[in-house]
């Protein structure tokens, strides 16, 4: 029973159950997991599993360290996946034929599309109450994230480093150019171009010069769909990217303005009564 509470939340986050009042409800989605999914050998609550996100982060690392065949099919070593993905692995074999593991898991490409698009690598909230600057950033590095593998020769070598550490200056890593591109996300609701840059951000967007660019998507809704959004967005034409951003900087191209200031005491004293 311990577990029960845990196993709820992870059925809300897939969308399968939903809440009202004080009563727990299945949505339209859950109802069809629960009546048809035993014809299906667990595909239906697998999909709905890898789509919501539930597995982002797995999905992800899956990916990183898997290669895609010309087929769009991947491959990877067995034991190298079972470690970065073990429970994502567990899912997948529900389908059968398309996935096999044994010195090698190789998954076909109608799955790699559905573990590598938008919708499996955002995670989804770990509470009720939305963090909407948190949601925004999200949304922007996971569409930056897919945009930059749709370009890329290898999309293996681009890599979403801020998930594992914010402290870089930059959201995304392509390993496809030598050097490697540093890439900076930034999303508003608004399409002014407009925008806050750390300190850390700024130098070291000081020290790559033309490897580091800024990806800005702008008019975004946390309320559409994740695939829907994306490729609304692309659509519109974004992201606009600034690449080489230290040099739009000093050309005067874009501007930056000193927003917060650090306030000290001349002599190191502290606050003297009247």
């Amino acid at each position: 029973m311990g577990d029960v509470p845990q196993i709820l939340d992870v059925l809300m986050q897939a969308g399968l159950v939903e809440t009202e009042e004080t009563w727990l409800r299945l949505t339209k989605a859950g109802r069809k997991v629960a009546t048809q999914d035993h014809r299906t050998g667990g595909k239906f609550l697998g999909l709905a599993l890898v789509r919501s996100g539930v597995f982002a982060a797995q999905a992800s690392r899956l990916l990183e360290v898997s290669a895609i065949n010309d087929d769009q099919s991947l491959v990877c070593p067995a034991e190298v996946a079972i470690k970065v993905a073990p429970q994502l692995i567990g899912v997948l074999r529900r389908f059968g034929q398309p996935v096999s593991l044994a010195d090698e898991l190789t998954v076909s490409a109608e799955l790699v599309t559905e573990i590598g698009d938008v919708w499996s690598l955002l995670p989804p909230p770990s509470v009720p109450e939305v963090d909407h600057r948190k949601d925004m950033g999200n949304r922007g590095e996971i569409f930056s994230y897919r945009y930059c593998r749709s370009k890329a020769d290898d999309p293996g070598k681009v890599r979403w480093v801020a998930r594992d550490d914010e402290s870089l200056g930059y959201d995304i890593e392509d390993l496809n150019f030598m050097p490697k591109r540093r890439i900076e996300v930034k999303a508003s609701a608004e399409k002014v171009v407009r925008f806050f840059l750390s300190p850390n951000e700024l130098e070291v967007a000081r020290r790559c010069g033309s490897d580091y660019e800024v990806h800005f998507w702008g008019g975004v809704s946390l309320k559409a769909p994740l695939k829907e959004e994306y490729e609304r967005l692309a659509k519109d034409g974004y992201p606009l990217i600034f690449r080489g951003l230290n040099d739009l900087l000093v050309s005067g191209r874009l501007s930056a303005v000193p927003t917060q200031y650090l306030v000290t005491a001349s002599d190191g004293s502290g606050p003297s009564g009247r």
